[in-house]
């Protein structure tokens, strides 16, 4: 995909041109800025940006709750949050459909792209997550081995990435997310409301629309059981 200019990135999201580098700069959307100090951002980033910006409403929930309440839809113990968090989440929970709960958690970690020299070697250390760890959700999407898409457990994104030998590219395949976990997770793979929450602002339209279904149907057990 062609790389997007400043201004065409302002134009696409109908924002100043100085807030289109500040999402540059801050990496909420992935870009790079050439020697001349123009700033060119990756054209799929600013989909997945726009797939995540425009899902929903209601405002974004911090990262503690956000996991809470992904943990609470996986059916697990949220047990860094507050009884009043709690009835908040569960709140949200009974108040939304797959859409806003996936734009709600989406700010809770950030994605950084990269090219693998080897796959398997690259994934060894991480939680799984998004199409890696397609088979904890009753979806037709065959879980994908091929690609890098996990969390670290520790340390930084640049340092896993060099010990594993993985390249930053703005539109690289391989994917890696800061952990920002309230909680150590010792588990090889993350539960299944993080890995369709993650699924569900992929630009892909099938595997956002199976990670979306996905999601309803377990806020839908979920109310069915509270």
């Amino acid at each position: 995909m062609v790389d997007l200019t400043a201004t065409q990135l302002a134009e696409r999201l109908g924002v100043t041109t100085r807030r289109a580098r500040d999402l540059m700069r801050t990496e909420e959307i992935a870009g790079r800025q050439l020697v001349n100090g123009t700033w060119l951002a990756d054209s799929d980033a600013v989909a997945r940006y726009e797939v995540s910006a425009s899902r929903g409403s209601g405002r974004t929930l911090d990262t503690a709750t956000a996991w809470g309440l992904l943990w609470e839809l996986s059916g697990l113990d949220a047990d860094w949050l507050s009884a009043s968090t709690r009835a908040r989440v569960r709140r949200r929970i009974r108040d939304s459909n797959a859409s806003m709960i996936a734009s709600a958690v989406s700010k809770r970690s950030r994605a950084h792209r990269f090219t693998a020299a080897n796959a398997e070697r690259a994934s060894a250390g991480l939680i799984r997550t998004g199409r890696s760890a397609a088979s904890v959700l009753d979806t037709d999407l065959i879980e994908d081995t091929r690609q890098v898409t996990g969390y670290i457990r520790s340390g930084t994104i640049q340092g896993y990435a060099r010990s594993h030998f993985m390249a930053p590219q703005t539109n690289g395949r391989d994917m890696l997310y800061e952990n920002s976990l309230p909680i150590d997770y010792e588990a090889e793979t993350m539960p299944a409301a993080v890995v369709a929450a993650d699924l569900a602002v992929s630009t892909e339209t099938r595997e956002r629309s199976a990670a979306l279904r996905a999601l309803e149907e377990m806020r839908q057990r979920w109310l069915a059981a509270h």
